[in-house]
């Protein structure tokens, strides 16, 4: 949590008082300049008299105390914020290698994450065809020991002919 000082409150340096007029250039400087010229006009206008000026001159102060108080945490609050998209601007470019919105750089990070998954999913594409071709070679395999030909009513086991073994073979092998 930001540190309140009493500089940041009312700027101690410029803070003059003339005429019983106090002025600075904190936050609470400026609001209580602000609420004096009102109360003031207000006072001189005859609607605010005797002890209700003391009571509204108390409230008034009051007020603006705590919206100065809120003023310099929300000052130290929104630099934080800027300080922080500050470092996302230069982590994001990091990622993506671009400044603008686009489709990050093949050579960022996220451009070789997005090229690792592609090649990720061609692996596990690849592997099931594997899988899939060494059932058929087994099958194969067991039908040539057992029937002594290589040809059977499954299409995929026989020599030739569409989506034979030797075809399942050439399928099966990576590419890319």
């Amino acid at each position: 949590m930001a540190t309140i000082t009493n500089a940041t409150l009312t700027q101690g340096s410029s803070l003059t008082v003339t005429n019983n007029v106090v002025t600075g250039s904190g936050a609470f400087d400026d609001l209580m300049e602000a609420v004096n010229i009102h109360l003031d006009a207000q006072f001189n206008l005859g609607r605010i008299t005797g002890s209700d000026y003391a009571t509204v001159y108390l409230g008034a102060m009051q007020s603006a105390l705590q919206q100065s108080v809120a003023f310099v945490f929300g000052l130290e609050k929104t630099n934080a914020e800027v300080t922080l998209i500050n470092q996302k601007e230069v982590t994001e470019f990091g990622q993506t290698l671009q400044t603008t919105k686009a489709t990050p750089n093949a050579n960022s990070v996220l451009g070789k994450q997005i090229t690792l998954y592609g090649e990720q999913a061609k692996g596990f594409k690849w592997n099931a065809d594997q899988k899939y071709l060494k059932t058929l070679l087994d099958a194969w395999s067991i039908n040539i020991s057992t029937a002594g030909v290589a040809s059977t009513q499954v299409t995929a086991l026989n020599a030739t002919g569409t989506g034979n073994i030797n075809t399942q073979i050439t399928n099966a092998e990576p590419t890319g």
